[in-house]
């Protein structure tokens, strides 16, 4: 059976990384902000349930949703962000849902779950495992600036509407920092799946007693 983790985090922390060290070592890697990139070109079922709140303001003239334009309306009032989700989360949420299937007929043992939002869509409770990565916010806001090319009042709007730190410790299984170097963190990620390859085992050592001997 594939083990499904939840990948998330603080903005600027450094998910990308710890997916991409994940994806290296073999797990199958669903990015849940290219699944809602693809919701927003593709789905007119979705576009339009935006639109009806946000307005045509939030479309660019291929009939699409803005991102950017969206982002700016969301990023700086938390209660449109919390508008967005409700609206936004359940079409994610089953095209995830169909992708692991994907993974899991292809025989995938690891599946990596990608996101920003995962413990707040709901995500997390098809995972058997939840990772965030987080860092502290001037690292965070320098690596935001430098992705995103947007200024430093903007990238630090980012990370106002976004969940503390806490949060993340009080909600996931493990805890990732990303303060230091790529070695460091890759030394964090092995940490991670070592402890995790361990538990599998003394689960299925106790389900199968025989194991033991």
């Amino acid at each position: 059976m594939a083990n499904i983790i939840g990948l998330t985090g603080q903005t600027g922390a450094g998910k990308s990384s710890v997916r991409e060290i994940m994806r290296r070592k073999g797990a199958a890697v669903i990015d849940a902000d290219t699944v809602a990139h693809g919701i927003t070109e593709n789905s007119l079922d979705c576009i339009y349930d935006i639109v009806s709140h946000f307005s045509c303001l939030v479309l660019n003239d291929r009939g699409t949703i803005n991102r950017k334009a969206l982002g700016r309306r969301v990023f700086s009032d938390k209660k449109e962000l919390a508008v967005l989700n409700k609206i936004i989360f359940p079409y994610i949420l089953d095209a995830i849902e169909h992708e692991v299937l994907g993974c899991i007929a292809g025989g995938a043992e690891n599946i990596v779950i990608d996101g920003a939002t995962i413990i707040e869509s709901g995500c997390g409770k098809m995972c058997d495992v939840l990772v965030s990565v987080v860092a502290d916010s001037e690292t965070r806001t320098e690596r935001i600036i430098k992705r995103d090319g947007i200024s430093k009042t903007d990238a630090e709007r980012r990370i106002s509407a976004q969940k503390t730190e806490e949060f993340y410790t009080e909600n996931s299984d493990h805890i990732i920092r990303n303060d230091g170097s790529l070695a460091e963190l890759e030394h964090s990620v092995n940490a991670v799946l070592k402890n995790m390859l361990n538990k599998k085992e003394t689960v299925a050592a106790e389900e199968k007693p025989w194991g033991k001997l």
